[in-house]
C-alpha cells in the first residue's frame, strides 16, 4: 500500500513538473505586448510570403490593358491571399492630357525611378530584384533592377509564394461615412528575428472606376481600372517599426487617414470620386524602401 502511495505521489510530482516547464516555455515566448487573441489580425504560423505585384500602368498604354488581364489570371491562379495587385498609373502614359483620366499619385515616380522600369506596362513583385526570382529585368545594365515585363509576373510570385516569411500581417479597415475617416488596424506577429529596418505600408486601392483606356478590347465602352492606387496613407515609404522584431513578438498599430471626395478632380480629365464600397486597403512590410516580407489585403466596412 506504500508503494502504491508512493508511485501516485510521484506521478502527481512527475506532472507537476512538466505543468510548470510548459508553464515556464510559454512564458519566454510571451509577445511584447499585451494584444488580446481574439482581436490579434496576424496569423501566428509559420508559413510563405504573400506575392505584392505593384503594376506601373497608364490609361495611354496600349499593352497595359493585357497586363492587368495577366494580372488578374495570376491572381485567380494563385488566390487572392497569395497574390496581390496594386496598379500605380505613372510615367509618360498616365501623366495628366485633354481626354484622358488622371489616375497618378505624388507617389508613382518615385516608385517607378526605383524599380528602373523601362517600359510598359511593367511590373515588381516584393520589390525584389528580377533575377533573384528566375526573371529578366527590363534594364540589363542596372543591378538589382526590380522592373520586369508582364510575361514575368506569374511564375515570379510563385517563386515569392515558396519564400519564408519573417513576419505575418493581418489588417482591417472601418469608415465612417459622416467624417470620412478611415481607420486602419495593422497586426505583425514575428516568427523569426528580423534584424533590418522594417517598414509598414498602407495604400488605398479603388476598383471599378471607368475610363477611356488605349488597347481596350472593347473599345466602344469605358474601361474598368481596377486596383488603382489611390493613396500611400502612410507615405512614400510607409512608417517604420521601432519596436523590437524577435521571434513571437506581436505588434498592433492603427492608422486615420480623411478621404477625399475625390482625386484629381470628378471630370473626365481627373481620377474620379471615391466609391468606398469599391475600395479595398493593402497592408505590406518592407524592409526599408524593398523586400516585401508580407502582405495582406482587406475590404472596408463602412460604419
Amino acid at each position: 500500500m506504500k508503494n502504491k502511495f508512493l508511485q501516485i505521489s510521484m506521478l502527481t510530482l512527475s506532472a507537476a513538473s512538466l505543468m510548470f516547464a510548459s508553464c515556464s516555455k510559454e512564458a519566454t515566448t510571451t509577445p511584447t505586448n499585451n494584444v488580446p487573441t481574439e482581436t490579434f489580425l496576424a496569423s501566428t504560423t509559420m508559413g510563405t510570403r504573400t506575392a505584392l505585384l505593384e503594376d506601373f500602368t497608364g490609361v495611354r498604354c496600349g499593352y497595359c490593358p493585357d497586363g492587368h488581364a495577366r494580372a488578374e489570371a495570376a491572381q485567380k491562379a494563385l488566390g487572392k491571399d497569395k497574390f496581390i495587385i496594386m496598379c500605380v498609373h505613372a510615367g509618360g502614359y498616365a501623366t495628366a492630357a485633354a481626354g484622358w483620366a488622371n489616375f497618378t499619385t505624388a507617389f508613382g515616380t518615385s516608385l517607378v525611378n526605383q524599380s528602373s522600369v523601362a517600359g510598359y506596362p511593367a511590373g515588381t513583385i516584393n520589390r525584389l530584384p528580377a533575377v533573384d526570382m528566375g526573371a529578366t529585368p527590363q534594364i540589363t545594365t542596372v543591378a538589382g533592377a526590380l522592373a520586369m515585363s508582364r510575361g514575368d509576373w506569374d511564375p515570379a510570385g510563385r517563386f515569392v509564394n515558396t519564400m519564408f516569411a519573417p513576419a505575418n500581417i493581418g489588417t482591417s479597415a472601418t469608415f465612417d461615412a459622416a467624417s470620412r475617416e478611415l481607420t486602419v488596424k495593422v497586426d505583425v506577429y514575428y516568427v523569426a528575428n528580423e534584424t533590418k529596418p522594417n517598414n509598414i505600408n498602407v495604400a488605398l486601392l479603388q476598383s471599378k472606376l471607368m475610363a477611356k483606356q488605349s488597347g481596350d478590347p472593347t473599345p466602344n465602352d469605358l474601361y474598368s481600372q481596377s486596383h488603382v492606387l489611390r493613396h500611400l496613407i502612410t507615405g512614400q515609404w510607409g512608417t517604420p517599426i521601432t519596436e523590437e522584431k524577435l521571434e513571437g513578438t506581436k505588434l498592433s498599430k492603427t492608422f486615420k487617414y480623411i478621404v477625399p471626395a475625390d482625386y484629381n478632380g470628378i471630370t473626365a480629365t481627373g481620377g474620379g470620386a471615391v466609391v468606398i464600397g469599391d475600395c479595398s486597403v493593402v497592408a505590406f512590410i518592407t524592409r526599408d524602401k524593398v523586400d516585401v516580407v508580407n502582405a495582406a489585403e482587406t475590404s472596408i466596412t463602412v460604419k
